[in-house]
């Protein structure tokens, strides 16, 4: 939490109980005003208000600031019911003393501000610690998912570079100017993933060359042209996304779709309207790979938690296998970004 949102809660802390001590002070001498008493001027209000605030403030920052002690060793709040265990039979020594009786009021009107302030001076520190600690666990969650993605971008890519690489090799001699354009298709993959991706967000239109690029790039592992179709309705315009977020399932639909011999054995589809990009990526298992390809592998889940921290409720992510086929639903609401 902010210092300045701190500041701005303990002075409205201050204003009210200020405002609540002359509500309370005026409300019990009006009751003495009723029963025959004398109405307080303001004068005498202002003199109780004085008093009390310095004297809670104290209370009150004691209290704040003693929490961590206290919580260290939970047993040691027993020490502060001691303390009212002793409070309370002196004030009644006291008020006997002093008016041969003991009005129990009087003893009220002193316990209940010390309790007030005693109380609140816990609370407080309890609210402050339990946002600080909602905000280090949320950073460090955070933190957790960009380490392991960078993990999982770590495992993959050198992967898929390897086998590029050893794809273009064989293509240089043949075929040298299809192998140069690989070349400088792989270059531009690189580049992007290097640079363009540390940021929350990236022009769709960026994603979506990386991923074609990644497709052409794919593809020379085939000699089928309709081995994979990239399909992309509507209008890209200048709209931005999270980066390498289709990424994972393309390249989960190339490493499962084995058979390189059938039309359409990958299904990838960009619907994009104004203020929602629908994603379809859908690929073909052997049925002897259909128990392995599934959805709780750890990109999936790292995914899933990038999606969460970056789009919260504004995502809807659903993946099933249907006959022999994997099918990835993937939309994003765009009116937050």
């Amino acid at each position: 939490m902010k210092k300045s949102v701190q500041i701005m809660f303990h002075l409205s802390f201050w204003v009210f109980s200020s405002l609540l001590i002359i509500l309370i002070f005026q409300l019990l001498n009006l009751i003495a005003a009723v029963l025959g008493g004398q109405m307080p001027d303001i004068q005498e209000t202002l003199k109780v208000l004085l008093i009390t605030v310095p004297i809670g403030a104290c209370i009150f920052y004691l209290s704040y600031f003693s929490l961590n002690y206290f919580i260290k060793r939970p047993l040691r709040f027993v020490w502060v019911g001691l303390l009212y265990a002793i409070l309370i039979p002196v004030q009644i020594i006291i008020e006997f003393q002093d008016k041969g009786v003991v009005d129990l009021l009087d003893v009220l009107i002193i316990l209940l501000p010390i309790s007030y302030f005693n109380l609140f001076g816990f609370l407080f520190k309890t609210f402050i610690e339990w946002i600080k600690d909602r905000k280090i666990k949320a950073e460090l969650e955070k933190d957790k998912v960009t380490s392991q993605l960078e993990l999982l971008k770590s495992q993959i890519n050198p992967h898929f570079l390897f086998n590029t690489l050893n794809n273009i090799d064989v293509l240089i001699l043949d075929e040298p100017k299809r192998a140069s354009d690989y070349l400088k298709k792989l270059s531009e993959i690189l580049r992007f993933m290097l640079y363009e991706t540390n940021t929350e967000r990236v022009p769709l239109s960026k994603e979506i060359e990386y991923i074609e690029k990644y497709v052409e790039l794919q593809k020379v592992r085939t000699l089928n042209n309709k081995f994979v179709e990239f399909e992309i309705v509507g209008e890209i315009g200048e709209k931005f996304i999270a980066p390498m977020i289709f990424i994972h399932f393309v390249e989960n639909a190339f490493k499962y779709a084995t058979n390189k011999k059938i039309v359409n054995a990958i299904l990838i589809r960009l619907d994009i309207s104004d203020n929602k990009i629908s994603f379809l990526c859908k690929n073909h298992i052997n049925s002897s790979d259909l128990a392995t390809q599934d959805n709780n592998g750890l990109g999936f889940n790292l995914i899933k938690q990038r999606l969460d921290l970056i789009y919260g409720m504004d995502y809807n992510l659903n993946v099933n296998t249907e006959d022999n086929w994997y099918i990835v639903n993937l939309e994003i609401l765009l009116g937050n970004d």
